[in-house]
């Protein structure tokens, strides 16, 4: 479907830009560069949180004033970008916080006042962050607003649905095709295991570190920003190393040259982990916690999915992978995953069939 007498479609993503690169960051970095169909191009509110505030680490505490002029930055971008007449539709992009979903709900009455679409997109698995009664309320309230849904796994579909009429996709995450290799070169023992991410406790960071202390033949690499009491139980494993924030291309590095990638995280604001595709994106075999996407996305075929804090499944795992012909059949299935699935084309396509739907009524 293409609108007459409309050459240019825009619509205007609500979320944050790089860096830091991980998180929403990430994906809206992707989406700024993809190539969308029909016409369709792409501007941003950067969304972005005071530059002193790390998305990981021990400086990611909120500053109440700092959060308060985000929020009217952001109100006020968003009421300057949306005159644009070629402007049709508000793509907003938040994880279900209770402070998320007010300001947001702020951006759909602007958008509402000057008569466009708003799409919330709940970059999360929502269930795991709408407990109390006020987050529900926000919850309902903000849905109820919006033209459409967007979310990230099926646990959030469920949830949402009991809450809304409103209509609702489900949409991952995607890489793009620079990020996906041919194949994946399996080494015949493990001698890496690599984890990327914010190095915190919610990630599965603690844990992995537990499994390590098992594993005094392998190493286990952890990629990101490091809590302090990571960094402390880190120093005293000899086989587990930090090597801080890197960027994009030293991450590509780092996967290239592990053999497994291990991610068990029970982080809150999870919902499609970026981390998790891009390790799929380069064959690599995983062992992820049975939360958020994670069983979505590497299913039967590409890894072992285990129980948050299960160590000895963790360890039973990374021993059945230490057979090279076990992470060779993983290896493939991710990739081939990775391209049915979670490919730039197919995901991005997906974003603009929502764009034109909810114009429909325009």
């Amino acid at each position: 479907m293409r609108l007459e007498n409309s050459n240019v479609m825009k619509v205007i993503l609500l979320a944050p830009t790089p860096p830091p690169r991980g998180g929403i960051a990430g994906w809206t970095a992707r989406m700024l560069k993809a190539e969308l169909k029909n016409g369709w191009s792409l501007d941003v509110v950067d969304e972005k949180a005071d530059s002193k505030r790390g998305l990981f680490g021990d400086n990611d505490k909120k500053n109440l004033f700092d959060e308060i002029k985000r929020c009217f930055r952001i109100w006020g971008d968003l009421n300057e970008k949306i005159k644009d007449s070629e402007v049709k539709v508000i793509h907003s992009c938040i994880p279900s916080y209770t402070a998320s979903m007010m300001r947001e709900y702020i951006c759909a009455l602007i958008t509402k006042a000057h008569k466009k679409k708003f799409i919330i997109h709940f970059r999360c698995t929502v269930p795991n962050s709408v407990k109390g009664r006020v987050s529900r309320f926000l919850l309902k309230r903000l849905c109820n607003v919006s033209d459409r849904i967007l979310l990230l796994n099926q646990q959030s579909v469920d949830f949402v649905s009991t809450f809304t009429e409103t209509p609702i996709d489900l949409i991952p995450n995607f890489v793009d095709s620079s990020e996906v290799i041919q194949n994946k070169v399996i080494n015949p023992t493990i001698r890496n295991v690599l984890y990327v991410g914010g190095v915190i406790e919610t990630k599965g960071c603690m844990d992995i570190i537990e499994v390590a202390k098992s594993f005094p033949d392998i190493i286990f690499t952890l990629v990101g920003n490091a809590k302090q009491n990571i960094v402390d139980a880190a120093e005293k494993v000899k086989n587990v190393v930090l090597v801080g924030a890197v960027d994009s291309v030293k991450v590509k590095e780092y996967m290239k040259n592990a053999d497994v990638f291990m991610f068990l995280t029970y982080f809150l604001g999870e919902g499609f982990s970026n981390a998790l595709a891009e390790a799929m994106a380069m064959g690599l075999p995983c062992i992820a916690t049975n939360w958020a996407a994670n069983k979505d996305m590497i299913g039967n075929m590409g890894g072992c999915i285990v129980d948050v804090h299960d160590i000895d499944a963790v360890k039973v795992a990374l021993n059945q992978m230490r057979d090279s012909n076990i992470r060779t059949k993983m290896s493939v299935a991710n990739l081939s995953k990775i391209n049915e699935c979670y490919s730039e084309q197919i995901v991005v396509n997906k974003y603009v069939d929502a764009y034109e739907l909810v114009i429909k009524e325009i």
